[in-house]
């Protein structure tokens, strides 16, 4: 797909020429389009530039209805999509997480992506060109993407369950033995593949070499009033394969790793006992 970049005169002139998006504008200035897009009056997304008026850098979307804007994308890069999303929260503290195509899926939470999905990738790329029904149709192919992912994680069991977990919380943190002293540490790295589960890290790290003197190593991860437990070995995994398909995953990871340099290390979770617990339901243990 082709990325335009938009700019805020472009923008207007799409509109004027646009019944449908024309009936929606809230306001328009040098640097800002508001557009109401359920007919209450208020504006539902914002989309502005940079100083100087030339392409959209920034989408503001109102999640409530109150005609605040309280999430935020914005585009660091200029490629047309958005790089960040800022989310203010009910306590006034704000939320940045990644976004882009390094992500899989990443909940912040269902709201937050779906938010996300609306004015992402063709809606940021084609905002001012799109028609209603293209619109509608645009939703509608992401709703039952959503569905779907959603289904899988309902009905997920075993290893599975654990995975769609550790890659929806974003981080979870790993345990390992110096020696007789604790250390841990925040990862991000996780792949299922052929039916195991792998993290990533790099050779000339401490906790490379912890691990090689020590496989034995516990896991945790909390999100949406659930925690997640792994005690498990791990196991180092040479293989370019699942090297290729951890950074095809996780495209960051290639600014600073290859399937063929020496550096990028494997591990797979093995011999591992799960445990999923809260403070309102009984734990569940799962072993792989």
């Amino acid at each position: 797909m082709e990325v335009k970049r938009v700019s805020i005169r472009e923008a207007k002139k799409r509109i004027k020429n646009d019944p449908e998006l024309s009936r929606m504008l809230v306001r328009s200035g040098w640097r800002e389009i508001a557009l109401d897009l359920d007919g209450d009056g208020v504006a539902d997304v914002s989309f502005s530039s940079d100083s100087l008026g030339r392409k959209i850098d920034t989408i503001a979307v109102d999640l409530s209805g109150s005609g605040e804007f309280n999430l935020y994308l914005h585009d660091f890069d200029g490629n047309g999509i958005p790089d960040t999303v800022c989310l203010v929260e009910d306590g006034g503290g704000e939320q940045v997480v990644a976004f882009g195509g390094e992500v899989e899926l990443g909940f912040v939470n269902l709201g937050v992506r779906i938010a996300n999905l609306l004015v992402a990738e063709d809606f940021l790329n084609r905002e001012l060109g799109l028609s209603l029904a293209d619109l509608a149709a645009y939703l509608k192919q992401h709703a039952e993407y959503m569905l779907s992912e959603l289904e899988k994680r309902d009905k997920a069991e075993g290893i599975e369950k654990v995975y769609y977990f550790l890659n929806d919380a974003g981080s979870y943190y790993l345990a390992t033995v110096d020696g007789v002293r604790p250390r841990v540490r925040p990862f991000g790295t996780i792949l299922l593949a052929d039916g195991k589960l792998y993290i990533q890290t790099g050779k000339v790290k401490e906790v490379s070499r912890q691990i090689q003197a020590n496989p034995f190593v516990e896991i945790c991860a909390y999100m949406n009033g659930t925690w997640l437990r792994i005690a498990a070995e791990l196991f180092e995994e040479d293989s370019k394969e699942i090297k290729t398909a951890m950074l095809e995953k996780m495209p960051s990871l290639k600014a600073m790793y290859s399937a063929e340099d020496d550096n990028m290390q494997m591990f797979c979770i093995s011999n591992a006992t799960a445990t999923f617990s809260s403070f309102t339901a009984e734990p569940e243990v799962i072993t792989f």
